[in-house]
């Protein structure tokens, strides 16, 4: 669904999208927990844990690599700016 702003500006909806990514990602992590070679002999609730603690780092991963590729966007859009300006 396309909305539009008052300046012209188009937003899609992408709550679809982002549900598919993160179930995938999900099953993602799931898989490659369970299907790691075996021994150990821990308990579900410490592989839970372990799992939860991966999602989370991979989550945080990629949530800095995001944070660090708009900080790049915004230090060259405020160059651009000075450039216009002169």
């Amino acid at each position: 669904m396309n909305l539009k702003s008052a300046q012209g500006s188009s937003y899609r909806d992408r709550t679809h999208e982002f549900s598919a990514i993160t179930e995938r990602l999900r099953k993602s992590l799931n898989g490659s927990n369970n299907g790691g070679g075996g021994g150990g002999g821990g308990s579900s609730k410490a592989g839970g844990s372990r799992s939860k603690v991966a999602f989370q780092t991979e989550f945080n991963k990629r949530a800095s690599k995001i944070g660090y590729g708009i900080h790049q966007t915004s230090q060259k859009l405020a160059k651009l700016a000075k450039c216009e300006c002169c």
